[in-house]
């Protein structure tokens, strides 16, 4: 009967000892499995990401060629002449103010801005502003 006892007691430690050795390779491939799936997204997500750059490259592209279309001088010339009127300036004059004619004309805007002594005399009426 001994030996009866023995060898069951030598086989529960191998099934035992099986079982855990069976759980390790089985932790370990499920852990392999895990990272291969995440390898697989992060390749999409490069993938993803390197369309969306080439994407936006290409309209880089196409909006510096439309920005070098609308600054080339010919179009700001034509605009300027067709839509705002401007054209090349004849008989140009040269003025040139020396400090008291200066001095002057500012004077002159002032007191033009603060009205007359005639403009103040009636104080019922005021010069309008905008922001009255």
């Amino acid at each position: 009967m001994r030996y009866k006892e023995h060898k069951h007691e030598s086989e529960t430690k191998h099934s035992s000892l099986f079982v855990i050795s069976f759980l390790c390779v089985f932790l370990c491939a499920a852990a392999l499995g895990t990272l291969r799936l995440y390898g697989l997204y992060l390749e999409h997500r490069i993938s993803e990401t390197a369309r969306r750059i080439d994407l936006c490259k290409e309209e880089n592209l196409v909006l510096s060629h439309r920005y070098a279309q609308l600054l080339s001088p010919a179009r700001v010339y034509n605009y300027a002449r067709r839509d705002l009127g401007m054209n090349n300036a004849e008989n140009i004059k040269v003025i040139k103010l020396d400090e008291q004619s200066v001095r002057l004309a500012q004077a002159k805007e002032e007191t033009v801005e603060k009205g007359g002594f005639i403009e103040n005399l009636n104080p019922f009426v005021k010069q309008a502003h905008a922001k009255n």
